[in-house]
């Protein structure tokens, strides 16, 4: 039975997830505006959103191993703040170069924010309310990607775009704030040691493979680029996953994937995800 308490979480790492979901998607909308602010094409602030995606591919798979160094609570907390703190970074950017880089200091928090959040709730969370539970935090994340190109049309025509990263303000302060009375404090256990090949693997494979995956989307494919990054990353995944069915402690345990019904279940939401994530790219362009 999940309680008042549980139930409580679980909406606060909903709304973590929506915050991710939405600052990930509303900046597609405003590429024109944004631009013409910066002094540059809007094809270059694709970038912005590369640069936040590529971090979140990056770091996400680290995130497990943080928390049994660390713990949930600290994590978790961390990356609200850092989240937040680069949201109000990005609002001050003058330059293209500025506001990429506080993108990925977003993407850093971002990539912490949402799966740590989500082990603090199901961690405590009976396996007859599993499904349940993560209703609550997936249903309301959904809405994102129908508000956001709404939204970042809506801002920057009545707006400056920079409240897109300025409404993150209010909101990470707030969850802060609930995250600080909500979250208990675990006792953190030595996690084994960190597969720093596993880890490098992992970085350049998923983010080669996002990289290449935005240049492909661009207007005039830079085919150069593609030619020699695309298989980098392919040959870094092949590695990844050779070596993480290999290693005593991989940073991502693969051999979870020999279970049937987990199997499934990744299987079939990864592409789920694929075209829930796909529709805020594809309303703007129609």
């Amino acid at each position: 039975m999940i309680d008042a308490r549980q139930r409580r979480v679980g909406f606060l790492v909903a709304g973590c997830f929506f915050m991710e979901i939405m600052d990930g998607t509303i900046v597609s909308t405003s590429a024109p505006r944004i631009g013409q602010a910066l002094g540059v094409t809007s094809t270059a602030v694709g970038l912005v959103a590369t640069a936040y995606l590529v971090t979140l591919a990056v770091l996400i798979p680290a995130s497990g191993w943080l928390v049994s160094r660390l713990g949930t609570r600290t994590v978790f907390l961390a990356a609200i703040v850092v989240f937040t703190g680069a949201s109000l970074l990005c609002s001050t950017s003058h330059s293209l170069g500025e506001l990429v880089a506080f993108r990925v200091l977003q993407g850093v928090g971002g990539a912490m924010m949402t799966p740590v959040g989500r082990l603090a709730v199901l961690g405590t969370t009976a396996k007859s309310d599993l499904l349940k539970m993560i209703s609550y935090i997936v249903w309301p994340a959904l809405l994102a990607p129908v508000i956001a190109p709404l939204a970042g049309g809506f801002i920057t025509t009545y707006a400056s775009w920079r409240w897109l990263f300025l409404i993150n303000v209010p909101l990470g302060i707030v969850a802060f704030a609930v995250a600080v009375r909500l979250i208990p404090p675990v006792p953190v256990t030595a996690p084994p040691p960190l597969d720093w090949i596993g880890a490098v693997l992992t970085c350049l494979g998923l983010g080669g493979l996002t990289y290449t995956a935005s240049l492909l989307a661009q207007d005039s494919t830079p085919w150069g680029r593609v030619a020699v990054i695309a298989p980098v990353a392919v040959v870094a995944l092949g590695l990844t996953v050779r070596h993480l069915l290999r290693a005593r402690h991989p940073l991502v345990d693969l051999r979870t994937l020999r279970i049937a019904t987990f199997r499934t279940a990744v299987g079939s939401g990864s592409l789920s995800m694929m075209a829930i994530g796909a529709v805020p790219f594809l309303l703007p362009l129609l």
